[in-house]
C-alpha cells in the first residue's frame, strides 16, 4: 500500500517540479525567493535518502514513511506557491 502510494507522489512530484520550472521560467517574483530554497532543501532530503529496500529508521520512522511525508510537503508548497503567484493579493 505504501509503495503504491509513494508511487504515485513520485509522479505528482514530477508533474508539480514541470509546473513550477515553468511558473520560475514565465513569471519572476519576489515570492519565488521564499519558496525555491524549501523546495531545493526538500528535494535534496529525498535525494539523500537511502532507497525502498533499506529498513533503516530515522527519529522512529522508517525511510518510506520519511519519504512520503516529504512528497507531501513539496506537493503542498509547490500548489501554494502556484496559488499565491496567480493571486494579486496574495499571502506574501
Amino acid at each position: 500500500m505504501l509503495y503504491i502510494l509513494e508511487f504515485i507522489l513520485k509522479i505528482l512530484f514530477l508533474v508539480l517540479s514541470i509546473v513550477w520550472i515553468g511558473k520560475i521560467m514565465i513569471l519572476r517574483t519576489d515570492k519565488q525567493i521564499i519558496i525555491n530554497p524549501l523546495l531545493i532543501g526538500i528535494a535534496a532530503l529525498l535525494a539523500v535518502l537511502p532507497g525502498l529496500n533499506s529498513n533503516i529508521e530515522l527519529i522512529g520512522m522508517s525511510i518510506q514513511n520519511i519519504r512520503i511525508i516529504l512528497y507531501g510537503i513539496y506537493s503542498a508548497i509547490v500548489i501554494f506557491g502556484v496559488r499565491a503567484i496567480n493571486q494579486k493579493n496574495g499571502i506574501f
